[in-house]
Parts: structure tokens; C-alpha cells; sequence
């Protein structure tokens, strides 16, 4: 889809990775500009990012300059090989590259055996042609864009990239739109100050990882249930509420019908739930 003059995205499917949507949950955008192409995100597999390509090419006949990988996630790294076979450079955050380094070996067997040999044909975990350590202009396709590592960041490595033709923010993983997040790898201290550098660029535009296509207000939602979280599980804490019991009493029925609420909100209730508790411990 059109998003922005030169910007596209080819959203992903809604849900968790399955077999009927091949694992293509994560939104993929691309930028076009007078040189050439920036893409973001390589897909979830080898096939993936070859249609990623492909696509791609249906818009545009200007070349594909780089692909940037804005974390080291599962759904959006295994294209990469599919990129680099066409001799485009791949480029990741230093600490998301070690990251993926050191764990998505174990994500591309359980992909394998989650979507099947036939879907992940190919696919193989690649070290990035370039790591990045801080933010930056780039100047490869004659179009102005800024590299974002956030002083503060959400995971390790977490990149979004800034458009200034068209202010379209593309978050990466940094930023979901309607759509719980994933917890997983997430600080705490740092991602509340990162979405706040964020929503001062005052995006016209904002193309997520995982969600709609938004603009910088929706950053308040996410903020929203953030807080709202952390308030809930600590008060449950406070209570006396156990962990077992957790699963019963933590929902946050608000945000409910956010795309993942099933998946995933009770996993991130149980991760607060124990750092609180760690926390308490060492207090």
C-alpha cells in the first residue's frame, strides 16, 4: 500500500506465526527515492524476502540499495539471505546483530518445524553486511533519511528510520499500533524515554512493525497500555495476588481487542510480574 509519496508498505497478516499465514505478521515498508531504494525489514523467510524483492520491483524499476533490519526478531530476519543473493547489503544495530547471532539459530528450526521445510526453503540466519552504532543520515538513494538509535531503546539494537520528505516515522519494532507488544526483550527504563524521542518528531506517518499504519499520536496508546500494565500487576502484587493466580485477575479488558491481546498480554503480565517481584527482593 501507498502510504506516502515514495513510501510504501506490505503489511503483514494479523495473529501470531501459522502455517496459513506462512509467518508473515511483520509489515515490510520501502522507500523509494531518484537513486534507488531503501527496504525495511527482510521477511520471515527466504521466499519472503524474494517477494518482498519482487514487489518491490512491480513499483519501481530503481534498484534496491540496502535492506535495514530494525531487531532481531524472527519474522523479520530470515529474508535476509534473499537480499544478499542479489548482492544487496543487509544492515542491523551492533547489539541486534549479536543478539540474532546468539539465538535465531534455535528461532529457524522452530520456524521450520512450526510452518515446514517447504515454506522455509532456503532460509538461513546471515551476518549483516554493515552494523550501525548510532543514528545517522543516510545519503544512498537521494532522498533525506535519518537512522534512529534511540539514546534509551526498547531491546537491544532496536532501529527506526525517518523520512523527512514525506515525516513518515517507520518504527520497526520500537512502536506497535493496535497490537500488544512482545515484552520479550523489552527495558523498561529505556523504551518509555525512546518513545518519546519518537513522538517529537511529530510523524505525519507511521509505519510499525506489527499494527496499522498510524502517525505519532497513536504512540499514546502504547504508552497507555504500558502504564496501565505495569499499574495493574503492581496493585495485583500489592494484593498479594500470586503468579498462579495472575492469569484469572490481569486483564486489562481496555485493550482487549488490540490484535495479540490473547497471545501475548498474560506473557507480558507475568514478565512485570516477576521483575516487580525480583525487584522487590533487592529493594
Amino acid at each position: 500500500m501507498l502510504v506516502a509519496p515514495g513510501v510504501y508498505a506490505l503489511m503483514g497478516q494479523p495473529g501470531e506465526i501459522a502455517p496459513a499465514n506462512l509467518g508473515r505478521i511483520a509489515n515490510v515498508a520501502f522507500i523509494v527515492g531518484p537513486r534507488g531504494v531503501v527496504v525495511v525489514e527482510s521477511g520471515v523467510s527466504f521466499r519472503h524476502g524474494e517477494e518482498i524483492i519482487a514487489a518491490v520491483g512491480r513499483i519501481t524499476h530503481q534498484p534496491i540499495r540496502l535492506v535495514i533490519i530494525t531487531h532481531a526478531g524472527q519474522e523479520v530476519v530470515f529474508g535476509a539471505g534473499a537480499f544478499q543473493a542479489r548482492g544487496i547489503p543487509v544492515w542491523m544495530h551492533r547489539s541486534s546483530a549479536a543478539l540474532m547471532a546468539a539465538r535465531c539459530a534455535t528461532c529457524l528450526r522452530t520456524l521450520q518445524n512450526e510452518l515446514g521445510e517447504r515454506a522455509m526453503v532456503g532460509s538461513r540466519l546471515v551476518k549483516p553486511d554493515h552494523v550501525v552504532d548510532a543514528s545517522q543520515s543516510l545519503d544512498v538513494i537521494g532522498r533525506r533519511l535519518t537512522l534512529i538509535v534511540p539514546g534509551e531503546q526498547r531491546a537491544p539494537g532496536t532501529l527506526a528510520l525517518w523520512d523527512e520528505t514525506t515525516r513518515t516515522l517507520i518504527a520497526g519494532n520500537l512502536v506497535s499500533v493496535e497490537r500488544v507488544p512482545n515484552l520479550r526483550d523489552a527495558d523498561d527504563r529505556g523504551w518509555p524515554s525512546a518513545l518519546v524521542a519518537l513522538k517529537a518528531t511529530q510523524c505525519v506517518h507511521l509505519v510499525p512493525t506489527f499494527g496499522r499504519i498510524g502517525t505519532c499520536a497513536d504512540i499514546d496508546a502504547l504508552e497507555r497500555y504500558l502504564a496501565a500494565l505495569v499499574k495493574h500487576v503492581r496493585t495485583l502484587l500489592v494484593a498479594g495476588v500470586s503468579l498462579a493466580e495472575l492469569s484469572a485477575r490481569g486483564d486489562l479488558p481496555e485493550f482487549a481487542a488490540w490484535d495479540g491481546y490473547a497471545a501475548l498480554h498474560m506473557h507480558n503480565a507475568s514478565r512485570v510480574y516477576l521483575k516487580m517481584e525480583r525487584d522487590s527482593f533487592t529493594d
